[in-house]
């Protein structure tokens, strides 16, 4: 009887040190049972509890979900470092990144030498077409001008922002990569901007399969259920059969000396072969990658420009001296371009804080360890997940005095000179993934800011607030609530 007890015993304890216990050498945090690892009986949200585990154990946190091992650094230099390694420079294994591909593509989640080109080539195409560079000032210009022409027309009443700012933003990509433009009315463009949407959330519920890759076993339909796996491949159908037709029109009017956007540019390497055996090109490859550029190219701006305007609405006074800036170095009817980013220092601070207080990717995009490593003196296992969390880095006292305020002072020297580096400050990501249109979106915010406050006052509609804070409704994404603004003609 003794023996049976002592072995019990002991079989208990190695069961406790094999599965239930710890390892030695991860970061601090959540670790929970096996195949289930931790999860929370609370109504705080997934950013509150990050939040509330960096409060309790430091820069760098563990939470093992189902069966992935998440790392969450908060510090930026921490954070910094591990997005300028090659040992994090994959994306996860996600259906969610992936969109149930087998095999990534594009460059949103592709890996490796595939991701490598298709990097490369797009930065080299949207730099060719003018990202960055004075040529495309006039086409962001022109959007910006119908896009006030809208709003006048909503002028002195309560009402949300307009669809039109959406257009008014993918135009800029979308003539580099398609050479084409949508119509303020699009109903295309409509479509889309509901299926993306649709596809936020879907790909939400289809990242439970991938914490939880058991679940993969279900049945289909039941999966469909559960997961919206049918609504992420009728988006992808959808996207993918407008793109076909695009590339049918391309090719009829493709002049190899002389190709006219990125479309026409991929299906010259397409046509030409890759020098390397481990990168793709297909034209499923070519869709997936005008997807990322779809969608990087629209929601990012969009959602910080409506930010802008609610933040403006609720400080007039910082609003004020914002159109005052504005008047004396653009009088009215010129646009801005590139040359007056200098002359516009108090505009650049409000739209740095825009950005650093929106943190539209409130724990970065995810990252996954190439190989076993350490980080910050911890053990880090190959596989494991790692997220850079801005909102943290951005509400860093260490870094921000009352990082909870509108302060566009802070970004000022004692010559009311605006300073372009800032500690603390990742709303673009960091390193060897950082956003590739980082130059465009910057040129986009600069022109449509200062064309929107030359002719409009932003306020809340009369008797009621603006709320700035991001719609609870949209997990680990930063959006807008979609409430409505008074705007008027000044």
């Amino acid at each position: 009887m003794l023996v049976e007890v002592v072995l019990t015993a002991a079989l208990a304890v190695l069961l406790w040190a094999a599965f239930f216990r710890k390892p030695e050498g991860l970061p601090p945090g959540r670790w929970g049972l096996p195949a289930i690892g931790f999860i929370p009986l609370t109504r705080k949200s997934m950013e509150e509890q990050i939040l509330d585990l960096h409060k309790k154990h430091g820069n760098i946190v563990l939470w093992r979900i189902g069966n992935q091992l998440m790392v969450f650094i908060s510090d930026y230099q921490l954070g910094k470092e591990a997005l300028s390694r090659s040992d994090f420079a994959n994306r996860p294994d996600w259906d969610m990144f992936k969109l149930l591909e087998e095999v990534p593509l594009g460059v949103g989640s592709s890996n490796g030498a595939h991701w490598h080109a298709n990097r490369r080539f797009a930065l080299r195409q949207l730099r060719d077409l003018g990202m960055g560079k004075s040529k495309l000032v006039a086409g962001i210009q022109e959007q910006a001008l119908k896009l006030v022409e809208i709003l006048k027309q909503q002028a002195n009443k309560a009402a949300p922002v307009p669809h039109a700012l959406k257009v008014a933003v993918v135009n800029v990509i979308w003539q580099m990569v398609a050479g084409k433009m949508f119509e303020m009315e699009d109903e295309k463009l409509i479509e889309f901007d509901k299926l993306l949407k649709d596809l936020n959330a879907a790909t939400f519920a289809v990242g439970v399969r991938d914490f939880f890759p058991g679940l993969k076993y279900l049945p289909k339909y039941l999966q469909n259920i559960l997961f919206s796996m049918d609504r992420i491949e009728g988006f992808k159908e959808k996207f993918l059969n407008y793109l076909d037709e695009l590339v049918i029109e391309h090719k009829a009017s493709l002049d190899p000396d002389n190709p006219g956007d990125l479309i026409d540019a991929y299906l010259l390497e397409l046509k030409e072969g890759s020098e390397s055996p481990d990168v793709i090109r297909s034209e499923r490859d070519l869709g997936l990658l005008v997807l990322d550029l779809f969608f990087a190219g629209s929601e990012t701006t969009t959602y910080t420009l409506t930010f802008m305007m609610q933040y403006l609405a609720m400080n007039p006074d910082i609003q004020k001296t914002m159109q005052e800036e504005i008047d004396q170095v653009l009088p009215k009817g010129i646009l801005a371009t590139l040359e007056d980013k200098p002359r516009l220092p108090y505009t650049e601070a409000v739209l740095h804080e825009i950005l650093r207080l929106s943190s539209l990717l409130p724990v970065g995009a995810q990252h996954s360890a190439v190989t076993d490593t350490q980080l910050g003196g911890y053990y880090i296992p190959k596989g494991t997940i790692i997220a850079t969390s801005a909102m943290s880095m951005h509400s860093d006292p260490r870094y921000w005095e009352k990082p909870e305020a509108l302060k566009p002072e802070r970004w000022l020297d004692e010559n009311g000179k605006f300073t372009t580096k800032k500690e603390g400050f990742m709303p673009f990501g960091s390193g060897k993934r950082a956003c590739l249109g980082e130059s465009l979106a910057r040129m986009e915010l600069l022109i449509f800011a200062t064309a929107m406050l030359q002719s409009l006052s932003f306020a809340p509609p009369p008797g009621s607030t603006v709320d700035v804070t991001a719609d609870p409704a949209v997990p680990m994404f930063h959006t807008p609530r979609n409430q409505d603004i008074f705007i008027t003609i000044r």
